[in-house]
């Protein structure tokens, strides 16, 4: 998964409170963060080139991220300050919502039940 970031030092920091992870300096190539998050999956933190793209107002969400507790991963989200795009939808077999950060990367994050 990749995210276009304007200052990758602090998405880096973002991203990594919002996984529950720690900044590891040997994650870091130059203008590249990456997250390994286990089963193949990594998070891609690229800021080449973004300096003077501007953060779009919209855009479609880029990817799905799991939790065990819809309710708290909505508190952490606005505790570190993502905007809430679209609150909490609850269905008998799934809770959403989505995310928006600084750079416009939109991400649901949500519960099977």
């Amino acid at each position: 998964m990749f995210l276009w970031v304007r200052d990758l030092a602090k998405a880096a920091q973002l991203y990594a409170r919002l996984l529950g992870l720690e900044i590891q300096e040997e994650e870091r190539y130059g203008h590249l963060h990456i997250f390994e998050l286990g089963h193949g999956t990594s998070l891609i933190l690229d800021s080449n080139g973004m300096d003077n793209i501007p953060v779009p107002e919209t855009g479609p969400v880029l990817f799905k991220l799991s939790t065990r507790d819809i309710d708290a991963a909505y508190r952490q989200a606005q505790e570190l300050g993502f905007q809430i795009t679209y609150g909490i939808v609850r269905y008998p077999q799934v809770s959403f919502f989505n995310i928006r950060d600084a750079d416009g990367n939109i991400i649901t994050i949500s519960q099977d039940h």
